[in-house]
């Protein structure tokens, strides 16, 4: 069978990853012109051009940071953002220096910007216990009394959550369980959702989720297997993937990537950690997200547009999104 192809531009312009990609399902990415390039090769005797615009949410991107502090350029981080088709972000914190400084920042016209206000578990090792009790204290005070145009901004508790690879002591691990669940308290009573970073830690993490109704959650940046991916979803959560799932051989969160239902399925970049193979050494940024979408299109033998879209409506529905997105192109003109 002779197969033509039919190409369909994208018509906004992004930062090249690589010339060409090859899908599962018979399709090929390319940057020519200045324009991503999809093309879908069927038996046909004629073809045609159709142009479509991707638009993605970047679940996950630590935009205030850089791998060696404080990120010297949001703006520009976000304009180039925008410029590959991202229309929205959650930017999670840290530590409590962050909430702040995420407050602040301006998004650029076109780019809805949310944050999430809460303490990593890398930060949690780093204080005594009664240090944090005090900054979880201060959380709970300014979440409960967030200003209405902070709350249209503060989507998420987080990031929160375990990690075993860097608690390794019973006593630290005790002191990371203690103020997650702190957290999750939180998230109980304000009814939002988390974004959650768990390493080597799936089994305790269920069980402090199922011990109470517990909003719905993102679980960031998922490396674990099906079996608990699929376990999370059953409880009413959203599995995310970043560009782990861009590295070759990794097997666990491959199948993971695959066995995740539509409905509960994100994108994000983790940025600036994370950065996809063919990026590298460059930091992460969300404009690279389009990688771990096309990764995720050939994983699950589905359209690219497809996967932006229903990650992108998965996005606005666990964070409570509900002012409409920008899904048009900008010029270079940043003015409103």
């Amino acid at each position: 069978m002779c197969g033509i192809s039919e190409p369909i531009k994208y018509g906004h312009d992004a930062i090249v990853a690589q010339n060409t990609f090859d899908f599962a399902v018979g399709h090929v990415v390319s940057w020519v012109g200045g324009h991503w390039i999809f093309t879908a090769r069927r038996a046909q005797r004629q073809s045609r051009e159709v142009t479509v615009t991707l638009y993605f949410f970047d679940t996950h991107a630590h935009i205030q940071r850089s791998r060696s502090g404080r990120c010297p350029d949001v703006r520009n981080l976000l304009l180039r953002a925008r410029q590959t088709g991202v229309r929205a972000v959650l930017a999670p914190a840290v530590d409590h220096a962050d909430w702040d400084t995420l407050a602040k920042i301006t998004p650029p016209r076109g780019l809805n910007l949310y944050v999430a206000w809460g303490l990593h578990p890398y930060f949690v090792c780093e204080v005594t216990p009664s240090e944090s009790a005090t900054i979880v204290e201060e959380l709970y005070d300014r979440v409960t009394s967030a200003t209405s145009e902070l709350r249209t901004r503060l989507r998420a508790i987080g990031e929160c959550g375990l990690d075993f690879a860097r608690a390794q002591s019973p006593e630290v691990r005790a002191h990371q369980v203690r103020v997650f669940r702190a957290q999750i308290d939180l998230a109980r009573a304000t009814g939002l959702p988390m974004s959650i970073h768990c390493v080597r830690a799936s089994g305790p993490l269920l069980e402090l989720l199922r011990e109470r109704p517990t909003p719905p959650a993102v679980m960031h940046a998922f490396s674990g297997s099906a079996q608990t991916a699929l376990s999370l979803v059953a409880a009413g959560h959203y599995i995310s993937f970043a560009a782990n799932v861009c590295v070759p051989g990794a097997r666990k969160v491959i199948e993971a990537a695959r066995a995740v239902p539509d409905d509960r399925l994100l994108l994000e970049t983790d940025s600036p950690d994370q950065t996809p193979p063919s990026r590298r050494p460059a930091p992460n940024e969300p404009a690279f997200i389009i990688d771990v979408a096309r990764r995720l299109a050939e994983l699950r033998g589905a359209e690219l547009e497809a996967i932006a879209t229903l990650t992108r409506d998965n996005a606005r529905r666990v964070f409570g999104v509900e002012e409409p997105l920008a899904l048009h192109e900008f010029d270079d003109d940043d003015q409103p």
